[in-house]
């Protein structure tokens, strides 16, 4: 039997084994009434985020995030755009100290988010 021929596209809803870091580290910093509520739903989303990241779809004042709490503003940022009544109760980031401005491109539609909230 000789091997097979076909060609097998990647899959692209599972980030790379260095953006899986992300995820962890992004529900290590839940707070922990969330975290305990956390399902393969909401994982899911938090990998379309990190993957949005990747692609250059969600940024963080006009770049990809560089530091773990610019990741975790941009993937709360894009959790609170896209979660559904399916997903986890999370309001996003809050108490964020710094000025940044999180953009999203979401169904094609842009979404921008400024912190901190109450200027």
């Amino acid at each position: 039997m000789g091997f097979p021929t076909k060609n097998i596209k990647p899959n692209t809803g599972i980030p790379a084994a260095s953006d899986i870091k992300s995820r962890k580290e992004f529900v290590e910093d839940l707070p922990i009434k969330v975290k305990n509520t956390i399902r393969g739903i909401d994982l899911a989303l938090i990998n379309e985020a990190i993957l949005a990241i990747s692609g250059g779809q969600a940024t963080i004042n006009g770049k990809s995030p560089n530091s773990r709490s610019e990741r975790y503003l941009v993937i709360a940022s894009y959790f609170k755009t896209a979660r559904t009544s399916l997903h986890m109760f999370f309001e996003g980031a809050e108490n964020v100290k710094d000025s940044y401005t999180v953009s999203i491109k979401y169904k094609d539609q842009p979404v921008i988010y400024k912190f901190p909230e109450n200027i």
